[in-house]
């Protein structure tokens, strides 16, 4: 990867990485503020912008989730006379199957931050790639 070098990110670096994870992003801007610097670490900046993105993307599921399941509920119950016993099932597999997709970017958050924290680059299929454009 071009933008590793021999030393590795500090330990501050890491924290702040990781935090920026369970914050959406507003651990790093804090600190970018606050420290003061113009130029942040490659690793800083990627974690960064990287916590930033599947935040956005998991607040945009969440709300859109909603609309789903109310739109999906009215439209199951138009047509609950067709389905008889099983309209109550029908809903809830696709509540549940809301909610796996809702979590599995809960789960990216955690995955980036652990990264975060061991010094590492969290590699998200097409997120991290976005990010890497961003950056140059």
């Amino acid at each position: 990867m071009p933008w590793l070098n021999e030393r590795g990110p500090s330990g501050l670096e890491r924290v702040i990485g990781g935090l920026c994870y369970a914050t959406f992003g507003l651990a790093g801007l804090l600190y970018i503020i606050i420290s003061g610097q113009r130029s942040q670490s490659q690793f800083f900046r990627f974690h960064f912008l990287q916590s930033i993105v599947v935040g956005i993307i998991g607040l945009l599921l969440s709300w859109s989730s909603n609309i789903f399941i109310q739109i999906f509920g009215d439209l199951l119950a138009m047509i609950s006379p067709m389905l008889g016993e099983n309209g109550p099932t029908v809903s809830f597999w696709v509540g549940q199957g809301v909610s796996i997709i809702l979590n599995a970017f809960y789960l990216l958050l955690v995955y980036g931050m652990i990264w975060a924290f061991i010094g590492k680059f969290a590699e998200i299929p097409f997120i991290s790639d976005v990010v890497r454009r961003q950056m140059r």
